[in-house]
């Protein structure tokens, strides 16, 4: 598939952000676009790339529709879901890095009750992927906010 993309107007262009549940429901097609839009991205800035991680992808439900808010863990095959996701996910950035070099930045977008947890669960799946080396492409440590 040819995507068209031309952000090479764009001069001052320093981050780009997705959603992990965006790059994960994009499937095979992933890396394809995520390359495409990287590749009209003037390189002579350095450049963010944010991956936005919610309450469900980082092991938690959130029914903020009852009083008090609730929160659970999510299902052990949830969880092994989202680990195969994660594994998916970084395959994708190694692609993306070969077209441009970009720092990654991961973002927990969660409820405040869960966000030290989330933070816990984003660190764990980086040093996951650093102990079986997927990071060594990176110039950078992903940073986690």
């Amino acid at each position: 598939m040819r995507w068209h993309f031309n952000l090479s107007q764009n001069k001052s262009l320093q981050t780009l952000e997705t959603t992990a549940q965006s790059i994960a429901a994009a499937g095979e097609a992933a890396p394809g676009f995520l390359k495409a839009v990287l590749s009209t991205i003037p390189s002579n800035r350095p450049l963010d790339v944010v991956i936005t991680y919610q309450n469900f992808d980082v092991d938690h439900h959130v029914l903020t529709w009852t009083k008090p808010v609730r929160v659970y863990d999510t299902s052990k095959e949830e969880r092994a879901k989202n680990v195969q996701h994660h594994q998916e996910r970084f395959k994708v950035f190694n692609e993306m890095y070969g077209v441009r070099e970009f720092r990654l930045v991961f973002c927990a977008d969660v409820l405040d009750c869960i966000a030290k947890c989330a933070m816990r669960v984003l660190g764990g799946i980086v040093e996951a992927e650093r102990k079986k080396g997927g990071l060594d492409y990176l110039a950078c440590e992903p940073l986690i906010i």
